[in-house]
């Protein structure tokens, strides 16, 4: 038997056995097969669909037993039935695909040979009926004398009495048995019937069937015969033709049983189980392997014409019908259910179904092949809580290495604040004045400081609050040159290459700033022994096609790239750069949020990041950020702040905060600005305030408040009897709850904490007095 094994963990799947039996079937040296796919034997002709089904099952690590027509080195066309089988080992690996080959090229011919002679002959049959002509004739009492014969076109005629019609036209071989079935006739005077052969017309040998009845007297003597005869040559010749094929069919069919016997042989020594059944559900064919199998599960054996869903409890029964009801559509199929009794065992089985069809393509049953996957999902399931476990392990030790970065920097910058407002208080009970304004400085400094490193957080989390602004990237990248240079030290070169064109870009600089040199940092890393770093800038236009690409918007867009020199990265590692917490560098070196950070600052920008990488050769990472249409103001310079005045109008303002500390620095502000301050701890006490008859001109609210509410939902509700209510929301950061679809609605403002006295008391001027602008023009 043809015979071949490929090995699926190697690519393509190649033949790495091939037997004798293969090599005279195909043709090709065994130097010729091993190494290629089993494909190279496929033709034009091959059916794309068998060749689809054969593939889906390598895939999905299923046998299939399919014909299919390949060709031999020579060219030569032969017909293929393939049992391919999966091999594996006692862990449950797949290791290799077994193929079994039978040339039925012989078979197929055979059997379309045969539907071609029957279809000959019923031709032939047919022409028979339509062109046959009886001959009738008229012979005496006792057979001697034959008086006349017509009508007929196949013997020859005569209307002269003749005494020797038997030699006339009954070939010798066949007379005896016409005198004996005249004698008969004669005797009994009953019909005479007979087939013989008779001499035809042109001289050649024919067959004929001829029938006679007598002719009988008063006293029921016979007077003479009355008959005739058909030409019945071409069926007689057609009875042969059909006992030859009846001959030739016989000797297929012994093949065939040959085959089969062989086939059977192979399901029997098959160790998954495997059983046939009829539409009426009953057992038709088992192997071995299904009879242990069942019986291991249920405690019984199953006999040949058990209703097999009726062996099952009820419930398990009925599932098992809706299945073999499904393969009885002529559906091939596969699913996955748990079988068996409890109290011996129920694994879970992988079980294929297939339609049993005739030859004329009626589904008359169903094959059910069926596979224990308990040890293989068991397996699977222990895996994958190994490595969530290590999944968690390492997303705690990232996130212990980063809780412990942040209470050392935020102790650090405590401690400045603390001091400093210490020093502060003790020199102005010294009297010393003068050394307030450094304390404050220092205070001011350490606040600044612990601000930008809240914003890099929420920049991790993709939350924080950006000031978008039209931008010079090229200037901001010049401006950062010579920190970028002491960073990364004197063993890398820095070379920054600025499009003299450059657009200005709508972002946060202080936060591009921090991306920046995030990711020459990283560069430096990536270059132990020295190497090169290249900063970039470049105008990019994108049309539909590249957008989709690069999944951002069509548009226009300021690129700007940090390149270096380094190791480079695998595509396994650019897959997961962008998840929190993953990291190439050793434990202690790095927390795995850089990256993160600047991914998520790029897609809340409205723009993109993206890395080319082959190993050994560098990294590039390109930031793509939209493009300002428009000019760049200067920055302004910064001095001094300078008081706001009092308003002479005066104003009531709102304040809800739960941090007492905000309320009291709200409310200072406010008096300094000359407005009337009215707190609130809660949502639900800020609610009664706003819902009663007091005058409030604007709501001061943080967003994360106590009693039910947030800060939107409760300015929201207070709309609904104050429709013009003026509202500023403070906060850590821009909640999805404050933002809603990312717009606030008229007459809302947000203010990030923390923030500056002089911020704060200008934007609720600004509010108070645009209010009260509106109302004088309206």
């Amino acid at each position: 038997m043809p015979m071949l094994i490929t090995d699926p963990s190697q690519p393509d799947n190649p033949i790495i056995f091939a037997n004798a039996a293969f090599t005279k079937l195909t043709g090709y040296a065994r130097a010729e097969i091993l190494g290629r796919n089993c494909r190279f034997l496929q033709g034009p002709e091959t059916s794309r669909d068998d060749v689809a089904k054969i593939r889906d099952a390598v895939e999905r690590r299923e046998a299939i037993e399919i014909e299919l027509l390949n060709h031999k080195k020579n060219g030569e066309r032969f017909w293929n039935r393939l049992l391919i089988s999966p091999v594996f080992d006692e862990d449950g690996t797949l290791t290799y695909f077994f193929a079994s080959q039978f040339d039925v090229t012989l078979e197929r011919e055979h059997l379309h040979n045969l539907g071609e002679a029957l279809r000959r002959r019923e031709q032939m049959l047919d022409a028979l009926v339509r062109s046959s002509s009886e001959v009738r004739y008229r012979v005496s009492a006792d057979w001697r004398r034959l008086y006349h014969l017509s009508g007929g076109d196949f013997l020859a005629d005569t209307n002269s009495p003749s005494a020797d019609w038997l030699e006339t036209y009954i070939p010798p071989e066949d007379r005896a048995a016409v005198l004996a079935e005249v004698e008969r006739a004669i005797r009994t005077k009953t019909s005479y019937s007979l087939e013989h052969r008779v001499y035809l017309a042109d001289g050649s040998i024919g067959w004929s069937s001829s029938r006679a009845v007598p002719v009988l007297d008063g006293d029921g003597r016979i007077t003479e015969w009355y008959g005739a005869a058909t030409d019945i040559s071409e069926r007689k010749a057609a009875e042969v033709a059909s006992r030859d094929l009846t001959v030739s069919l016989g000797r297929q069919v012994a093949d065939r049983t040959a085959e089969l016997r062989l086939y059977g042989d192979i399901i029997q020594s098959s160790a998954a189980p495997i059983c046939a059944f009829d539409p009426a559900y009953r057992l038709i064919a088992f192997n071995q392997a299904h009879s242990d199998e069942f019986s291991r599960i249920f405690g019984r054996r199953v006999q040949i014409g058990d209703v097999f869903p009726d062996l099952f409890p009820p419930d398990q029964g009925a599932v098992m019908r809706g299945f073999m009801a499904r393969a009885l559509t002529g559906e091939t199929y596969t699913v996955t259910e748990e079988f068996g009794d409890p109290a011996l065992a129920k694994p879970t089985w992988e079980v294929s179904y297939s339609p049993l069809r005739d030859g004329e393509g009626r589904v008359i049953g169903a094959f059910h092949f069926a596979k224990d996957i308990s040890d293989r999902l068991r397996a699977e399931t222990e895996l994958a809580a190994t490595q969530e476990a290590l999944r968690q392990s390492q997303k705690m030790e990232a996130v212990g290495q980063l809780t412990g970065g942040l209470a050392h920097d935020f102790n650090n910058l405590l401690a400045g604040i603390s001091g400093s407002l210490e020093l502060m208080q003790t020199r102005m009970n010294q009297g010393r004045v003068k050394d307030v304004e450094r304390y404050m400085a220092a205070a001011q400094g350490a606040a600044k400081r612990a601000a930008a490193l809240t914003h890099r957080l929420l920049a991790f989390s993709r939350r924080q609050t950006l000031d978008p602004r039209p931008t010079d990237v090229n200037g901001l990248v010049a401006g950062m040159e010579e920190l970028i240079r002491r960073t990364v030290g004197p063993g890398i070169t820095l070379t920054v290459v600025g499009a003299p064109d450059a657009w200005p870009a709508l972002v946060d600089p202080s936060q591009l700033e921090n991306a920046l040199l995030n990711l020459c940092i990283n560069a430096r890393d990536a270059m132990p022994d020295g190497g090169g770093i290249t900063v970039e800038t470049a105008n990019r236009a994108m049309d539909a096609a590249t957008a989709r690409r690069y999944d951002v918007p069509p548009g226009e867009y300021l690129s700007l790239s940090v390149a270096d020199t380094g190791t480079g990265m695998s595509p396994e590692v650019i897959a997961r750069v962008f998840e929190p917490f993953f990291t190439t560098k050793p434990i202690g070196e790095g927390t795995g949020l850089g990256l993160s950070m600047i991914y998520g600052f790029a897609q809340q920008s409205g723009g993109r990041v993206r890395i080319a990488s082959t190993p050994g050769q560098g990294t590039t990472v390109s930031l793509y950020l939209p493009r300002h249409d428009g000019a760049v103001r200067e920055p302004e310079e910064t001095g001094a702040a300078t008081a706001l005045p009092r308003s002479d109008e005066g104003a009531t303002v709102l304040v809800v905060d739960d941090e007492p500390t905000v309320r009291m620095l709200v409310t200072d502000i406010l008096d300094d600005l000359g407005y009337t301050a009215i707190e609130a701890g809660d949502s639900a006490a800020g609610l009664r305030v706003l819902r009663s008859d007091v005058r409030i001109d604007l709501l001061v609210s943080d967003v994360g408040l106590p009693g039910g509410m947030n800060g939107r939902q409760m300015a929201e509700a207070a709309r609904e009897t104050r429709p013009d209510l003026k509202v500023l929301l403070i906060t850590g950061y821009a909640e999805t709850a404050i933002l809603g679809e990312g717009k606030l609605g008229p007459g809302m403002a947000v203010l990030t904490k923390p923030f500056s006295v002089e911020t704060m008391a200008a934007r609720i001027r600004s509010i108070i007095e645009a209010g009260r602008e509106r109302a004088r023009l309206g």
